[in-house]
């Protein structure tokens, strides 16, 4: 027991003479610090990497903070050799150590939760006079768009709606200005069929083909040619081809009556052409093979015989009886481009028998009936 309070005492000495010899630090290392020490001490002597110095000055740190634990005290050139070989972080200052602590107690201060609202972008001068301006355009375009757009719709529909009626209307002089009607001179076709072009010249285009007798309205003469006003419109004709005597056999078309041959002009097996009527006339009942572009050879071979025969029916018959029947189209379009072609419709009877009938036994033609407003495809089974 004495031998152990002889011990303590000069441990006690001995530290306090440390304290007070020159050129050792009187700074205390703390726990952690002298832990941390005595860790790396311990590892760089086990890792074999340390040289016979190193080995020689760590034994001696290990030993003398092996004793004194937190109360060693080195001079500056051990703790600089020391804080070198273990490559050491400086210690804080106690005072250091202590204000981090405190901050690190301390509870980190509240979030406001108060809403900051992003201050408003100020407005230019040059902006604040120019947004006047810029709504005036604004409104400008989102009224001007829709208008134009209107304005050419109903220009659009304008123009159909005129174009359908200048070509669905036929011509009518009762139609013409009283003045315009009253001075106007009307000349009658006396070719079987003659075009009516559209200008002065054989070069210029057909617009269709009147028949013989066909009362027309004389507009003007340029030298062999006369400007004529028919059903097709205002076009051109040969001079040579009209007359102002209106031709003796002329009836009225719309009348059921009793026909002589040279009053028909046969054009294909179910077509005719018939003395005052202002357009061809397509017989009912019965649908007859094709000769002007025919489908097939066949088709072509078959409808020259079929017009063949129908000729030759007209020539030998006794009596022909013609009767004028409505067209399968839609109402108001009979005797325009968009009904049949602009063809009238009947039927054609030679010796009190349809001449449709006859074609149809001889293998000539084959029937084909229409609904009231329309037609179903025409057969051709010649091309089979």
């Amino acid at each position: 027991m004495q031998s152990q309070l002889n011990m303590a005492v000069r441990q006690k000495t001995f530290v306090a003479q440390l304290n007070t010899r020159p050129g050792f630090s009187s700074m205390p290392f703390s726990p952690e610090r002298t832990k941390e020490i005595q860790s790396r001490i311990d590892a760089r002597l086990r890792s074999g990497q340390a040289n016979d110095w190193e080995m020689s000055f760590l034994t001696n740190m290990a030993e003398r903070f092996q004793r004194y634990g937190t109360q060693t005290r080195l001079s500056k050139a051990q703790y600089a050799s020391l804080h070198k070989v273990l490559k050491l972080e400086r210690e804080k200052p106690a005072q250091a150590r202590s204000a981090t602590d405190d901050r690190t107690s301390q509870p980190a201060p509240k979030r406001s939760t108060r809403t900051v609202q992003a201050r408003p972008r100020p407005i230019s001068v040059t902006r604040a006079i120019n947004a006047p301006r810029r709504a005036v355009r604004k409104a400008q375009r989102q009224i001007m768009v829709p208008l134009v757009i209107a304005v050419a719709f109903f220009a659009l529909v304008g123009s159909l709606f005129e174009s359908s009626n200048s070509r669905s209307t036929p011509y009518s002089p009762s139609a013409l200005p009283t003045s315009q009607t009253a001075n106007s001179a009307y000349v009658y076709v006396t070719g079987t069929r003659v075009n009516q072009r559209a200008g002065p010249s054989t070069s210029n285009a057909v617009m269709g083909v009147l028949s013989e007798g066909t009362r027309v309205e004389k507009l003007r003469d340029e030298g062999q040619w006369t400007q004529i006003r028919s059903n097709l419109g205002t076009g051109w004709m040969s001079s040579g081809f009209l007359s102002s005597a209106a031709p003796p056999a002329e009836r009225p078309a719309s009348q059921d009556r009793s026909l002589r041959a040279s009053d028909i002009r046969i054009i294909d097996g179910d077509t005719i052409d018939v003395r005052g009527m202002t357009a061809n006339v397509r017989l009912v009942g019965f649908n007859a093979p094709e000769t002007w572009r025919p489908s097939c050879t066949a088709e072509r071979q078959v409808g020259e015989r079929a017009t063949a025969r129908l000729g030759q029916l007209v020539r030998g018959a006794a009596s022909i009886e013609f009767e004028r029947v409505a067209c399968s189209c839609r109402p108001g379009t009979e005797g325009t481009d968009q009904c049949n072609f602009g063809r009238f419709c009947g039927s054609l009877f030679v010796d009190g028998r349809d001449v449709g009938s006859t074609l149809i036994a001889e293998g000539l033609a084959v029937p084909y009936r229409c609904g009231r407003t329309s037609c179903p495809s025409r057969p051709q089974p010649w091309c089979r």
